[in-house]
């Protein structure tokens, strides 16, 4: 049975928590095994999507045995690499699973920009969403292509207890919003200092930086508050949450952390209130830090606690 719990903020990681995060990078004599840039075929997209993936250590040795899929979603400037070459990933799995924190588990790291041949900076934004017009379908390709296909290969997940989705910044609002938007699909969804604008900040965002991020999503050239439009709030976590049924929200574990002087702590604070006042069990965590790797690398260890606490292991 999985386990949910509701606790308010915190203003620093445990020792242990800490201990595995900070353990040296050869703690594992026998680590998982990586692989960068692999390909998956997307006829929701009409091209190839790019993923890391994570093997366990002993991957494959019980064929008969399916293990726990966390997806982990990357941040605005990043691509599948991310979470492996500036997050350090690979060693922080690898200790958590030697130290039976996290049990053996499959995590795909899945490549958010819509032409993967040129840098985010160079190209408009997917945020893990769909177009307007339906010309590029990332989430609509997330939920129906890539996670079957990661399930059948990598014999993980198959139902909801044995899935997770995670992501920091960007990857976090995607991470929030694919969870929302397919109730009970995730066992537990986890968002790293979530790219959440509250409503003022959005207005208040640069013309060129708003087309960057979300015009393709919710509208070009937009000013103020026509902004918050209809597809503004389909795709917006805080309205998504104040509008979905809180027995409906529950069948999710939610897990919040966001650095005290991140510019994102107002909209995490305000997802963290959206679930208390429905009384949605879920966990915030704010600890002193700011928007960047530092911080993010010293949650992930227990961001990955909580996702293997809500596990069905029956």
């Amino acid at each position: 049975m999985r386990r949910r719990t509701l606790l308010t903020a915190s203003t620093a990681a445990t020792a242990a928590l800490t201990a595995v995060g900070t353990a040296p990078a050869r703690a594992a004599a026998v680590g998982g095994t990586v692989r960068e840039n692999v390909r998956m075929p997307s006829r929701v997209l009409g091209t190839d999507v790019l993923y890391s993936v994570y093997l366990p250590p002993g991957y494959g040795r019980g064929r008969t045995r399916t293990y726990p899929l966390l997806f982990l979603l990357h941040g605005i400037t990043g691509d599948n690499t991310e979470w492996l070459r500036s997050g350090d990933a690979r060693r922080i799995l690898d200790t958590a699973i030697l130290r039976g924190t996290v049990p053996p588990v499959v995590v795909i790291m899945p490549d958010g920009r819509r032409d993967v041949t040129r840098a985010p900076e160079d190209q408009d934004l997917t945020y893990f969403m769909d177009d307007a017009d339906g010309s590029f379908r990332w989430a609509q390709m997330f939920t129906d292509e890539l996670l079957p296909y990661a399930e059948s290969r990598y014999h993980a997940g198959g139902a909801p207890g044995l899935r997770g989705v995670g992501g920091l910044s960007m990857g976090g609002f995607g991470a929030l919003s694919a969870a929302l938007h397919a109730p009970g699909l995730f066992g537990s969804a986890i968002g790293l200092s979530v790219g959440q604008r509250t409503d003022d900040q959005l207005v208040a965002l640069d013309m060129a930086e708003y087309n960057w991020r979300y015009a393709r999503a919710w509208g070009a050239d937009l000013a103020g508050r026509a902004r918050l439009n209809d597809r503004y709030r389909y795709w917006n976590p805080l309205d998504t949450i104040q509008r979905t049924p809180a027995d409906t929200l529950a069948r999710t574990a939610y897990y919040l952390d966001c650095g005290a002087y991140d510019p994102f702590f107002e909209g995490n604070a305000a997802l963290h209130i959206a679930l208390t006042r429905k009384n949605v069990p879920h966990r915030f965590m704010s600890r002193e830090g700011a928007h960047e790797w530092p911080y993010w690398i010293s949650g992930l260890p227990s961001a990955l606690g909580f996702f293997a606490d809500h596990l069905d292991r029956t």
